[in-house]
């Protein structure tokens, strides 16, 4: 009994998302950048952060919280970043209104009002 058709088993490759690979790519940089930061910040000794780390009985611990942490957040901002940054000029606004590309600038003519001091 087969539950679904696979692209696999009928002797085709599997299609690449692009969008998963765009994620994955710049998740990797972003842990990359968050790996450096953490072996950064203890090379520097920020805080005094190398010694905490070295004179503790759970240091390898403490490493691998930082470094994890660091990466995880790094890794999601930078991927955050990505997706923001993505301009897909095909798909049309959800609200039917054109969406400006540049900014225009327009006169708009006021009254002044005058404030009596009283």
């Amino acid at each position: 009994m087969t539950l679904g058709h696979s692209s696999v088993s009928q002797g085709r490759k599997p299609r690449s998302e692009p969008l998963l690979v765009f994620l994955v790519v710049n998740g990797v940089w972003g842990g990359l950048l968050g790996l450096a930061f953490a072996a950064g910040a203890v090379a520097l000794n920020l805080g005094h952060l190398r010694e905490l780390i070295t004179f503790s009985a759970d240091g390898a611990i403490a490493m691998g919280l930082l470094t994890l942490g660091c990466v995880v957040t790094f890794a999601s901002v930078v991927m955050g970043g990505a997706v923001m940054l993505l301009d897909r000029e095909d798909q049309k606004p959800a609200s039917g209104h054109k969406v400006l590309r540049e900014l225009i600038p327009v006169r708009v003519a006021v009254k002044a009002r005058v404030r009596s001091h009283s």
